[in-house]
């Protein structure tokens, strides 16, 4: 299973304060531009909950339903329930770094297309990774909103 990574260096924050931001799946994907949609579709408590993404990947519209599980620590570990990957996995971490906070994104998928799997897993992969790079720019974004509006005077 191929598996994508990407980080974003979140200066001037603390992990307790971007880790929320990290968790608002509707806020991160709203400024990524390929996201079409995040909907919540249920959250049993703090810990478990599930949303549904569609996502345009080469071209083409993706849609699946990830269960997220929050914890231990400052970690979001998700995985496909329904949808149309075969499989889809991943992690978000959120750490202390010197500067401020590390935001760290891992994901791995399987097609479902064994023998095309050779040919489409490098677009995908390439695909996939441009997504989580967006994503974890929205995280910077989003953190930047936040840092100007406890700047900003009321």
């Amino acid at each position: 299973m191929p598996e994508i990574r990407a980080e974003t260096l979140v200066g001037g924050m603390t992990p307790e304060t971007v880790w929320p931001l990290v968790r608002d799946s509707a806020g991160i994907a709203s400024p990524a531009g390929h996201v079409v949609s995040v909907r919540a579709l249920s959250e049993q408590d703090r810990t478990f909950r599930l949303n549904e993404w569609k996502v345009l990947l080469n071209g083409s519209e993706v849609t699946w339903v990830q269960r997220e599980a929050a914890g231990p620590g400052l970690r979001l570990r998700f995985e496909q329930t329904t949808g149309d990957l075969e499989r889809l996995s991943g992690e978000w971490a959120v750490s202390a770094a010197p500067d401020g906070t590390l935001v760290r994104l891992t994901l791995a998928y399987e097609l479902g297309v064994d023998g095309l799997a050779p040919l489409l897993e490098p677009i995908w992969t390439q695909s996939f990774q441009a997504h989580a790079d967006a994503l974890t720019r929205a995280v910077s974004a989003r953190a930047a909103e936040h840092r100007a509006t406890e700047k900003s005077p009321t």
